[in-house]
């Protein structure tokens, strides 16, 4: 099995730089991490996560995350990702650093991998919407578990590892990469449709950056989101989600009031986001996702981008923002009553965002109002009229 890769930073050169490597223990879950010496000289230099692996020459070590250090793991293939290293590739990986490397050309932001200290720029998928029918058809097969043609397996090899289980790849657009979201057959909603529609609403709020997306028709809708960690196909941008900045051991109630939380995130912002307003951003997108039942908020769906040519941290753009279920019991902390969405729980923590009791209430109260309009919004992005009759046992309602 391997234990030990060295990790390298795509964008900052025409070739990947190496800036370190990491060992890992499977059988004790122990992985450990050190900068290399040349890339610590480099005056572009940053700390691939400001909490975890601050830029020293110190070996870092970690037990959190089966041993692997988060940002290393956003790198890799998510649930999908695994999925398709499972049943495309004939070698299986056999401890959670082979599943990385396996995945790293799936990945997010700069990271990439290999086995020696020198490598190559990763190869970039060459997809483009004349494959859409192509596309569809490969994710039917792979979902049921089919045998798929060797254009199918190049179609899917380089899909993107942020948002979950659900089937995705990436195509090139208007000279832009983008990630391409599908539906599946088992879905009670056009999930597509649906996603578009309430990234469309949470982009009417003011001062939230909200990740571009066009909803394509074809065969099935197919959702459009522009990758924002890349200029055209190149690498621009190095990402860490929030999970990997949060994640201190098992995530309990209690810490669902404390350090796994947006709060937390909120804490993390405010001392080293380059934005001023990122916080209270934030703050926006958790009353926004808590109104329109957006559950799956969990922390790989919110994270910190690094610019590779001006530097600086700061809040990426929104994305996978969906209905999920009425339950109003979020993946992460909302405030002092943990993950339960309520008005008095959205306020009860406004000043670990900078929030004055006033400005979270009057936040709280225009959004309120924004998507107690979603039925006219949804309908206007070309949701159906049974799917927003379905939607209304999906969308809670919180009493002002």
């Amino acid at each position: 099995m391997i234990s030990e890769a060295y990790v390298f930073v795509e964008g900052l050169e025409t070739e990947p730089v190496v800036c370190g490597v990491v060992h890992y223990d499977a059988v004790n879950q122990l992985g450990r991490f050190r900068y290399g010496k040349s890339y610590l000289a480099r005056q572009d230099a940053f700390a691939l996560d400001p909490i975890h692996l601050p830029l020293t020459e110190n070996t870092h070590e970690t037990r959190v995350n089966k041993g692997l250090f988060g940002v290393l793991s956003d790198a890799g293939a998510d649930a999908w990702g695994r999925k398709l290293i499972l049943q495309l590739r004939k070698t299986k990986p056999k401890n959670e650093l082979e599943f990385i490397i396996a995945g790293a050309s799936m990945g997010v932001g700069a990271l990439s991998f290999s086995l020696s200290r020198s490598k190559s720029k990763s190869p970039t998928n060459r997809n483009s919407l004349d494959n859409l029918n192509l596309l569809v058809e490969g994710k039917n097969k792979i979902l049921a578990a089919e045998t798929v043609s060797v254009e199918v397996k190049k179609a899917f090899q380089y899909g993107d590892s942020m948002g979950g289980a659900r089937p995705k790849t990436v195509l090139i657009h208007d000279n832009q990469m983008h990630l391409v979201k599908f539906n599946r057959s088992d879905d009670l909603i056009n999930i597509c449709r649906v996603e578009f529609a309430a990234m469309q609403l949470l982009a009417q709020i003011d001062d939230v950056n909200v990740a571009e997306t066009e909803l394509i028709n074809g065969v099935e809708d197919l959702l459009l989101v522009r990758r924002f960690d890349r200029s055209g196909t190149d690498v621009s941008h190095h990402l860490i989600s929030a999970n990997s900045l949060l994640l201190e051991g098992h995530v309990s109630e209690a810490a669902l009031t404390k350090w796994y939380s947006y709060g937390a995130l909120a804490e993390y912002l405010r001392r080293y986001s380059r934005r001023a307003k990122d916080a209270e951003e934030l703050y926006k997108r958790m009353v926004f996702n808590a109104l329109i039942g957006n559950t799956d908020d969990h922390g790989r769906n919110h994270a910190l981008i690094w610019h590779l040519k001006g530097g600086g941290w700061q809040l990426s753009p929104a994305y996978d923002v969906l209905p999920v279920n009425n339950t109003r019991l979020h993946a992460i902390g909302l405030g002092d009553e943990g993950r339960f969405a309520s008005r008095k729980n959205l306020l009860s923590q406004a000043k670990r965002f900078g929030l004055s009791a006033q400005k979270a209430q009057a936040i709280v109260n225009d959004i309120h109002d924004l998507v107690d309009d979603w039925e006219v919004h949804f309908s206007r992005a070309g949701v159906s009229d049974g799917d927003i009759e379905r939607l209304k046992g999906i969308i809670p309602s919180l009493a002002r």
